[in-house]
């Protein structure tokens, strides 16, 4: 039996969606430090690979979306306009409550309310500096050695770098020739083998933009497969196939993070590469529970848990030092402060801190980020002196044609 796209004349991966919420919220188990009986796993600890996901992610979606839609300098524009306002809101504004808490801590130490910590305000990673790299999406180049401010917001700044070249390569016409997936391919698993082994580790924020602009192009590399035509092979291949394909492949995506660390974790690499091309197909058992409605609500979120979970770890881990009086020492290995509570306790702040990321995401998700979506809208329209809704339907139905070739 053939299984027949479900996607049904939309310009959405719905699997892609919900498998974004999963990595996001994973990432936020892998932020979590206290002690407890589940991030310390190896799985969780090697969470920080869903960034790299997540760059996969971006590059197939926006080249489905957009490589037949960047045509000139205004479609260009539009793109880069539409971006914009897609990341820089929320990250504007999880960047001026960081430092209206650093502005606090800097009364509070001076009125002699609180004693000094480890780290004096606006100093190291929250600088004035690298205040000024955050305003300006900077903080995730190669010149920070550290994550800033809100520390998960490096990934954003090397996102919107891979926006720009991504918009150049298609605008001109680069992507069409015909060594350009080649080559792309080459230096993408260079740069990767090369973090490996420099580091013995993909986690190196220092090495951001080469993580975000090798799985970027291996993102486009996997719509460029999926719309030629052994993409349609695949996609041609009875329901069972395509289903022990997916269970096949996010058993080894599992296994690899729960038994593997060190260099050799760059074996994930190609592992999420193959997730994508199977699940992108919206078919098979794991799909369809990445379809479910729970897992698309947290799909809806994914940038705001992104984006908010390290202000509210932090918030609770001043909560827990200043006003409960956990004491503190350093980890020997990680050097990372640990809280001096026990699992259980530990096991109760985990769920606890989920259910207000989560509550604060779906009303960050609601007042900000779909609102500045549609200002941007609005915005390059105004600009451009078209109409929205017209600038909006044509958008529409060159996306629908791009996303099912």
């Amino acid at each position: 039996m053939v299984f027949r796209d479900t996607r049904e004349h939309t310009d959405r991966f719905r699997a892609l969606d919900g498998l974004r919420g999963m990595g996001a919220l994973l990432v936020v188990l892998y932020h979590f430090q206290y002690p407890n009986h589940v991030t310390h796993v190896v799985f969780v600890k090697n969470g920080y690979l869903a960034v790299d996901l997540f760059f996969i992610l971006s590059g197939f979606v926006l080249y489905a979306r957009y490589s037949g839609v960047i045509k000139d300098a205004l479609s260009l524009q539009r793109f880069l306009c539409l971006r914009f306002f897609r990341v820089y809101p929320l990250h504007f504004v999880m960047l001026l409550i960081f430092v209206a808490l650093e502005l606090v801590k800097a009364i509070a130490l001076h009125s002699g309310w609180v004693m000094a910590g480890q780290q004096m305000p606006f100093t190291g990673g929250k600088s004035y500096g690298a205040l000024i790299a955050s305003v300006f999406l900077f903080q995730g180049l190669p010149i920070w050695s550290q994550p800033t401010w809100n520390f998960p917001s490096w990934s954003i700044s090397c996102e919107f770098v891979a926006y720009l070249v991504f918009s150049l390569v298609v605008v001109t016409g680069i992507v069409r020739c015909k060594a350009f997936f080649a080559a792309g391919t080459t230096l993408a698993t260079v740069s990767y083998c090369a973090l490996a082994f420099a580091r013995n580790t993909l986690d190196a924020v220092d090495w951001g933009l080469a993580r975000c602009l090798a799985g970027f192009f291996f993102g486009m590399l996997i719509f460029h497969f999926a719309a030629g035509a052994r993409g349609k092979q695949l996609l041609a291949q009875p329901t069972a196939v395509i289903g022990a394909c997916e269970i096949a492949v996010v058993m080894a995506v599992v296994l690899t993070m729960s038994l593997v660390s060190g260099g050799a974790i760059l074996t994930i690499v190609p592992l999420f590469i193959i997730a994508v091309v199977v699940l992108q197909l919206d078919l098979g058992p794991i799909a369809r529970i990445l379809m479910s409605v729970p897992i698309q609500l947290l799909g809806r979120i994914s940038y705001s848990i992104y984006m908010v979970h390290a202000f509210i770890l932090l918030a609770l881990s001043i909560g827990l030092k200043r006003i409960f009086r956990i004491p503190v020492i350093n980890d020997p290995v990680t050097q990372m402060p640990v809280f001096q509570i026990s699992v259980w306790i530990g096991d109760a702040l985990v769920v606890a801190t989920v259910l207000v990321v989560l509550a604060t995401s779906a009303v960050t998700c609601t007042l900000i980020e779909e609102p500045a979506r549609s200002f941007g809208r609005r915005f390059f329209a105004s600009s451009s002196g078209r109409n929205p809704g017209q600038i909006r339907r044509r958008g529409e139905r060159q996306a629908v044609a791009n996303a099912n070739p």
